[in-house]
């Protein structure tokens, strides 16, 4: 019969490289305090890195450039962490108005909008945490996904600060959009922002 290390070892060279794991991913494999002897073995054995407490990946290896074993990246880190915890992910608000054309800064931070609660994940050591801002739940119920990158750049900017150019901006971004294609989306949207889009059409909500 296995022993528990093994069947951890079996699970993650099965899963394939860049892949990140918790322990509670082997909770079938055997006890608690089991696990986690394990999973320090196959870290000092380096089967395994650890990437913070609680956290562990079975690293890819860099074959063309020699650099040897490196950690997941913050995307596959934050992909295992909504799925473990059912949180849905959206662009930042500085990504959504990049997206747009409204700014042109890049967003080089990992920063996203989720349906869970504003939160900061730090995954690696010396590595900037990924951070997660709340957004109301229907921002991801939205069945296009213009009308998403709208409610998220322009509730971040405010009604009162939007310049002209921005204005011009998206007035030029819907008159390309078939109003039929966002009607239903609208319903959803925030008022002030509903109304915004309507006079870009020369629609009325009343």
């Amino acid at each position: 019969m296995d022993s528990v290390e093994k069947k951890i070892e079996r699970i993650v060279r099965e899963g394939g490289e860049g892949k990140v794991y918790f322990p509670s991913d082997f909770f079938d494999c055997g006890s608690d305090k089991a696990v986690s002897k394990a999973l320090q073995r196959l870290v000092d054995s380096e089967v395994l890195m650890r990437m913070t407490r609680g956290l562990y990946c079975f690293p890819s290896i860099d074959r063309r450039w020699g650099m040897g074993k490196l950690p997941a990246s913050y995307d596959t880190v934050l992909q295992a962490y909504s799925e473990r915890d059912g949180f849905k992910l959206g662009p930042s608000p500085g990504e959504a108005q990049n997206a747009l054309g409204l700014s042109d800064q890049v967003v080089m931070n990992p920063v996203f909008t989720t349906d869970g609660p504003s939160r900061k994940i730090h995954y690696k050591e010396g590595a900037r945490p990924i951070v997660l801002y709340h957004v109301p739940p229907k921002v991801f119920n939205y069945k296009t996904r213009i009308i998403m990158l709208t409610v998220i750049a322009l509730n971040d900017i405010g009604k009162d600060d939007l310049w002209e150019f921005e204005l011009d901006t998206m007035r030029g971004i819907y008159s390309g959009i078939p109003y039929s294609e966002i009607r239903d989306d609208l319903k959803y949207t925030p008022t002030w922002i509903r109304n915004l889009i309507l006079s870009f059409y020369e629609k009325s909500n009343s």
